[in-house]
């Protein structure tokens, strides 16, 4: 019998309700008659998902066989009992809740025949909300030297595979591993690869985000998926050496997958859970943040990855509530103005104390530099006789250098002031980049005296 052209693998588990779609979009395929082989391995399912998969099958049995496993084992255990028994020259992956383009597989295959390809990288298109990386499908290259194209951001089994490149490097999923089975698989196929092409001329797979939010890559415990990251960067290590090649990859391991764990779901954990995976995700960053990928932060990723380096569980919980509470990060610092009986006094209100390293400086022109933990007093002798003091604030927040803003209170309205023998008005106001300004302006007792007789005779 002559094998077919391409095997798609499947695996299944409680996905009944999206099996239709999934078939009927192989069924409409326009492969000839018999380059098509699908193995869909029920792993388990309880909702009826077998019986489909049979019918399915039945209905169209020269394509479609059902592997059956005993008990759930995970899509890895599904994926490689496929591999065991797959035909094809080619290996497609293929979840039973996404579907394929009529035209995907034959020209993906098209594709990896003309070109020598051993992976094939065809545009995903997201559905009902699924994000997919914007970056790899910007056009089609036909070689790409990985970690090109935002490679290393697009790590699912969705592509296809050269089973011979499977074959001789023994490449298979990780069973150990319950979520993110496939990232150390692609990555592995990817680094063997003799050359991987990126197709963006048509829309190859349909991506999908289920209603309930129930696939596995967002159900799965943080543990489990930190430990999916974490075999995934072994793998980064095994095939690379410092530099470049190896910040690429680890760099969305480090900003996406280690930092998206702490979110509303970390605070949901017990406190000794919170504090485990702190230990183990600040292990994982201790060793494997550069320089380069820190370069590359946002700051509500900087932040994060700080508290996870210094096992700041507390801070960066703290952190996480106020960002999902507000939609923001807070400032990590700011301060009040007000007069007080020596001048003015900036007190200081710290909203990350255990990010914000004392003390904090305030940089003024009056005074120069002035440290202070809590409260600084500007004498009111050194805010005259110029025309415009600034006072501004910074701090150290997780090593870096940042602004704070002064806000003044209440009780900082305008103030006169006698100094050597003259009067003078300070008038402080809010700068635009939340510095504080006092303007100071001598007071003539002439001009005083002419603007009393004006309101005096006005009265009258």
């Amino acid at each position: 019998m002559t094998p077919p052209l391409v095997t798609v693998i499947t695996p299944v588990h409680d996905t009944r309700e999206y099996l239709g779609q999934w078939f009927a979009s192989l069924r409409a395929q326009t492969l000839a008659c018999g380059e098509l082989e699908v193995l869909a391995v029920d792993d388990g399912s309880t909702d009826g998902s077998a019986e489909q998969l049979r019918t399915l099958a039945a209905s169209w049995p020269e394509a479609v066989r059902v592997i059956a496993l005993p008990e759930r084992g995970g899509p890895a255990r599904a994926r490689n009992a496929a591999l065991r028994e797959a035909r094809g020259r080619y290996v497609y992956f293929l979840d039973s809740d996404d579907r394929l383009g009529e035209e995907a597989l034959a020209r993906l295959t098209a594709a990896a025949d003309r070109l020598g390809s051993d992976v094939v990288v065809g545009r995903v298109v997201g559905v009902n909300g699924r994000w997919v990386s914007p970056e790899l499908f910007r056009e089609t290259v036909e070689d790409v030297r990985f970690p090109g194209c935002a490679l290393a951001w697009s790590l699912s089994p969705a592509k296809l595979f050269r089973r011979e490149l499977l074959e001789r490097h023994g490449l298979r999923f990780p069973e150990d591993l319950p979520v993110y089975s496939d990232t150390p698989f692609v990555l592995a196929a990817f680094f063997h690869a003799r050359r991987v092409s990126v197709l963006a001329d048509y829309d190859y797979y349909y991506l999908l985000a289920r209603d309930d939010r129930s696939n596995i890559t967002t159900t799965a415990r943080l543990a489990d998926r930190l430990r999916g990251t974490a075999a995934g960067v072994a793998v980064v290590l095994r095939y690379t050496t410092p530099g470049p090649v190896r910040d690429e990859v680890n760099d969305r391991y480090i900003r996406s997958d280690v930092v998206n764990l702490f979110g509303r779901e970390f605070l949901l954990l017990a406190p000794e859970e919170r504090a485990q995976l702190v230990a183990a995700a600040g292990e994982l960053v201790r060793t494997h943040l550069t320089e380069a990928i820190r370069a590359r932060c946002t700051e509500p990723q900087r932040l994060r990855l700080h508290c996870l380096q210094h096992g700041l569980t507390e801070e960066l919980t703290e952190l996480v509530r106020h960002e999902c509470d507000h939609g923001e990060l807070p400032e990590p610092v700011t301060a009040t103005a007000s007069w007080s009986a020596e001048g003015l006094r900036v007190q200081t209100s710290r909203a990350l104390p255990g990010l914000v390293s004392a003390p904090v400086t305030w940089l003024s022109d009056a005074v120069g530099h002035v440290a202070s933990d809590d409260e600084t007093v500007i004498p009111l002798r050194d805010l005259l006789p110029r025309q415009r003091s600034t006072l501004r604030l910074e701090a150290s927040c997780a090593g870096r250098s940042v602004p704070g803003r002064i806000t003044p209170g209440a009780d900082l309205p305008q103030r006169r002031v006698r100094h050597g023998g003259r009067w003078y008005r300070l008038t402080p106001k809010a700068g635009p980049g939340g510095e504080l300004e006092v303007w100071s302006a001598r007071i003539s007792v002439r001009r005083v005296l002419r603007l009393r007789l004006t309101r005096l005779l006005g009265t009258r």
